[in-house]
């Protein structure tokens, strides 16, 4: 695993332990908050640096924070910087991570039994 990834997930780690701990949050929901913000950073971040010569943000790290929660900062990113709106294949692999989301957060919500084989 690359070191920007151990470095954005664990600072993604961080502040979500921070966040739980100064406002007493959930620590789901504190996870969220963070890689949100996160996503939206990285998708701003990325977006700036587009068309110099500093190194990109990856796309596969990009969609690894969406998976990890941040679709809707991702979302929110994507539309305000307008960045990787045009691209396909980004487009397709982040709306099947939004599918797969919302049917988490589906299950999570109606609090369905975990799936049994």
């Amino acid at each position: 695993m690359p070191l920007h990834w151990l470095v954005t997930f664990a600072a993604s780690a961080a502040g979500a332990c921070a966040l739980r701990r100064r406002f007493d949050l959930d620590p789901l929901a504190s996870w969220l908050i963070v890689e949100n913000l996160v996503a939206f950073a990285a998708f701003g971040y990325d977006k700036a640096i587009a068309g110099t010569r500093r190194a990109r943000v990856p796309e596969r790290l990009l969609l690894a924070h969406a998976l990890a929660g941040g679709c809707a900062g991702a979302f929110v990113a994507m539309q305000l910087f307008r960045h990787k709106t045009a691209k396909g294949s980004f487009r397709l692999r982040f709306w099947a991570i939004v599918a797969i989301e919302a049917a988490a957060v589906a299950w999570y919500i109606c609090g369905l039994p975990p799936i049994r084989r």
